[in-house]
């Protein structure tokens, strides 16, 4: 008698079940992985959020106030000197151990003239700096293209209040009676000296800064949304609720019309400004906003419109409405 031989292998059919359970659990587990790593750039966002904060309320113990939303000098000075266009990430940067970026600026000069990039009298080498502490993970690195060729980007960016801005010339320090009658100041604004007790509202119910997406590509431009060290790239406004498909009003140069970032060209240069930019992010659900009392809170999209409003101003009351969940 012949010795009975077993077979050892696969069946086809048994290596195509196995290859459907495989590819059952791959799909199972892909939204968990996606979700655990969007869970943990969210937490870095938060993180760099709290450390902007931070170094907001180190400025204010420091000067008295918080730093201005950006900077004009006062005649007979012009903007390209004394530090003129600053914006508000220049003055809180030795308290992002980042003083070494700080100490490279020159008061001489001022941080415009972008149309002449690299030159010393644009502080070329602070607005060409990459700064990581300022870039959400989930709004991947977008600086392929720098805004008009010399500013670098950010994620973050600070409350205007409620818009357009269009503020270019001097006003005081601290002042609003040179703003536009329909413009609501936020807690930032051209020469801003917003201090503690400005917030009527409560320090728990006014926002000092969120993100906004930044967009690639438009060379030779670039798109100016999150640009840190100009005036028309780092301030926000609350015209819209968080995630708001309403197309952004910029520079008409430098809008890039991204489907996840709407914009049209609202003004041709900066002495015609009429700026409104809204607070948007990659999370899922809505924005994350960094309140004046130093707690980060993602904001959900579906924020009522009139409760979203009243957080742009310290001096706005909510009208008791409950705002401390969103």
């Amino acid at each position: 008698m012949r010795p009975t031989r077993h077979a050892t292998g696969f069946t086809l059919v048994e290596l195509l079940v196995v290859i459907a359970i495989i590819g059952i659990l791959v799909a199972l587990l892909l939204p968990a992985i996606q979700a655990a790593r969007e869970a943990a750039r969210r937490t870095q966002c938060t993180n760099n959020l709290k450390q902007i904060g931070l170094a907001m309320h180190m400025h204010h113990d420091v000067f008295k106030h918080f730093p201005f939303g950006h900077k004009i000098p006062a005649p007979p000075f012009n903007n390209n000197q004394d530090f003129g266009e600053a914006t508000w990430i220049f003055p809180i940067l030795p308290y992002m151990e980042l003083n070494a970026v700080y100490e490279m600026a020159d008061q001489r000069y001022g941080f415009g003239s972008a149309a002449a990039p690299p030159s010393t009298t644009n502080n070329a080498p602070v607005v060409r700096s990459v700064l990581p502490s300022f870039e959400c993970p989930s709004n991947s690195k977008v600086n392929d293209v720098l805004w008009f060729q010399i500013y670098t980007r950010g994620s973050y960016v600070a409350n205007n209040g409620i818009g357009p801005m269009a503020e270019w010339v001097y006003i005081g320090p601290g002042s609003t009676a040179a703003l536009p009658a329909s413009r609501v100041p936020g807690v930032f604004y051209i020469n801003s000296t917003t201090n503690f007790s400005d917030f009527r509202d409560g320090t728990a119910h006014t926002a000092l800064v969120s993100e906004i997406r930044v967009v690639r590509g438009g060379a030779p431009n670039g798109d100016q949304r999150g640009v840190m060290f100009y005036p028309e790239g780092p301030l926000y406004h609350h015209n819209y609720t968080p995630n708001s498909m309403i197309p952004d009003g910029i520079r008409g140069a430098t809008c890039v019309n991204d489907p996840d970032a709407p914009c049209v060209g609202a003004y041709t240069a900066w002495n015609n400004r009429a700026l409104i930019m809204t607070a948007r992010s990659y999370h899922p659900g809505g924005v994350n906003v960094v309140f004046a009392d130093g707690n980060v809170r993602l904001v959900n999209d579906a924020i009522d419109l009139a409760i979203w409003r009243a957080l742009c101003t310290p001096k706005a009351i909510a009208n008791e409405v409950t705002v401390g969940g969103f």
